[in-house]
């Protein structure tokens, strides 16, 4: 087994289609396939179903398109830091909040004070973060799952609340309970975000319902679509301040409420301890100023 089949393989699995593969990795077609049987043979296993009538892998073939994400993302961190001379690079990993309040901060912070260091930004969920960290790609995580990392001793907390465009609700009684709730459009997380369960718990999603259900896959895309009035959605208020502000969304009041989503460091490199520590600094100055500036919606806690 080689990079050379496990990228082909990845490749295949993402695109469906050998002649697209083969121009994506500018290989002729057959050399896609005897790449992908290659792997098969040397894992002893099948990876793609080919009695199925469309593209399909199988159980093995899934897993197998897993790991070899994780191998090119190893492969490709280490090329990057080997070869890059001049800089030094750290990689870090933002939940969506992060990314969405004190991120900007810290990469600018970064920029100014450690101009010999290059930050790149991974922005995920806490599942991808988790698979990342996994493949070695990373070197810092903030998410807001995971056991935390203990010389990093802050942490950023969010206020939920559950918000919708006025004339979503207009009419509405409230306090709203959260039959009430269920009832209405929503806009919900994906079933691994950790803000689906205690949404999910709260409305008891898993019984019927009259509203509609929606889904976005990223906290911008959810944030944009409550804009948009797909539904009402539980989100960290922060992020919708401005529209709060001047009226373009309100704040329901309800008879349950949702939890603070609280983030914290819950990876560190041991290996770069020194450009850890750096980065880590700066993040607890950038999300300490950050929460200062947003102190309605948004709180620092230190020593934590």
């Amino acid at each position: 087994m080689n990079f050379k089949q496990l990228e082909a393989f990845y490749w295949l699995s993402q695109i469906q289609n050998y002649r697209q593969t083969a121009q994506r990795l500018g290989l002729t077609q057959p050399a896609v396939s005897a790449r992908i049987q290659s792997l098969e043979a040397d894992l002893g296993k099948t990876l793609i179903d080919r009695t199925a009538p469309n593209f399909r892998l199988t159980d093995q073939g899934i897993e197998v398109a897993d790991f070899a994400l994780q191998f090119l993302n190893l492969r490709e961190t280490m090329n990057t830091r080997l070869l890059d001379k001049h800089k030094k690079r750290l990689s870090i990993g933002l939940a969506g909040m992060a990314a969405l309040t004190w991120g900007p901060v810290l990469l600018q912070r970064v920029r100014d004070d450690l101009p010999e260091l290059t930050l790149d930004v991974y922005s995920s969920s806490d599942l991808q973060l988790a698979r990342f960290i996994d493949a070695g790609t990373l070197d810092l995580a903030f998410t807001a799952s995971g056991d935390r990392v203990p010389e990093a001793e802050f942490t950023t907390r969010f206020e939920v609340g559950w918000v919708a465009r006025p004339d979503l609700v207009e009419g509405v009684e409230q306090p709203m309970t959260p039959e009430a709730l269920r009832n209405l459009p929503l806009v919900l997380y994906p079933k691994t975000s950790p803000l689906w369960n205690p949404v999910a718990e709260v409305i008891d999603e898993m019984r019927s319902h009259r509203g509609a259900r929606h889904y976005g896959n990223s906290l911008a895309t959810m944030y944009e679509m409550l804009r948009l009035g797909y539904g009402a959605s539980a989100l960290a208020l922060v992020g919708v301040e401005k529209e709060l502000a001047d009226g373009r969304l309100v704040q329901l009041s309800v008879t349950e409420e949702i939890p603070p989503l609280d983030l914290a460091c819950t990876f560190a490199n041991r290996a770069r301890r020194k450009q850890v520590r750096l980065v880590l600094d700066l993040a607890r100055e950038c999300a300490r100023e950050w929460c200062r500036d947003h102190p309605r919606h948004a709180t620092f806690i230190d020593g934590v």
